[in-house]
């Protein structure tokens, strides 16, 4: 038996129901992202602003679009972070 299954298996019913409902308030967080501007600081504090458009399967890199540099007042239209560089996400009306 696979592990998941296993760890599934021995957890209670009050556990699965918060796991259900933390798995569908992080689905919909990650829905209503590209909605929403947002402030993203990397590696060296290099701060950037974009619209999260996606995340890849195994979270490891976010697509984003209209990203612009803090420093810079060019704007590139689209782009690929690696979730590895980035330390804080923000948006102000979350």
């Amino acid at each position: 038996m696979p592990v998941t299954e296993q760890i599934h298996k021995e957890l209670s019913c009050e556990e699965k129901d918060a796991a259900a409902f933390l798995r569908e308030r992080f689905l919909f967080l990650v829905a209503s992202l590209p909605v929403k501007p947002s402030n993203i600081t990397m590696h060296n504090n290099t701060e950037v602003s974009a619209q999260i458009r996606a995340f890849d399967l195994p979270f490891e890199n976010v697509f984003v679009e209209n990203l612009q540099p803090s420093n810079s007042p060019a704007v590139i239209p689209k782009g690929i972070l690696r979730t590895s560089d980035i330390l804080t996400i923000s948006y102000k009306d979350m």
